[in-house]
């Protein structure tokens, strides 16, 4: 119960790595109530991404609104999680 009243109260960050079909959408539900960190290998998705683009076009530029996500290649920035 601890670890969900640190991330309920966003003095932890949560990450989920991998921003495909799955991860993404997972990740942006998740930012919706928490603060995310979301991390994907690929520098060019993230680049998209910090712009509300989907690169697979699955989630559309809406669902990014109102979400407490930080996208990230750098696997130093899953420290914070």
């Amino acid at each position: 119960m601890q670890i969900y009243q640190s991330l309920v109260k966003k003095e932890k960050k949560l990450a989920v790595i991998g921003l495909g079909y799955v991860g993404l959408p997972v990740a942006l539900a998740f930012a919706k109530h928490l603060s995310v960190i979301g991390f994907d290998i690929s520098d060019e998705k993230i680049q998209l991404l910090k712009q509300s683009t989907d690169p697979s076009k699955e989630v559309p530029p809406t669902e990014f609104k109102n979400s407490d996500i930080t996208f990230t290649s750098c696997q130093d920035d899953l420290k914070n999680a």
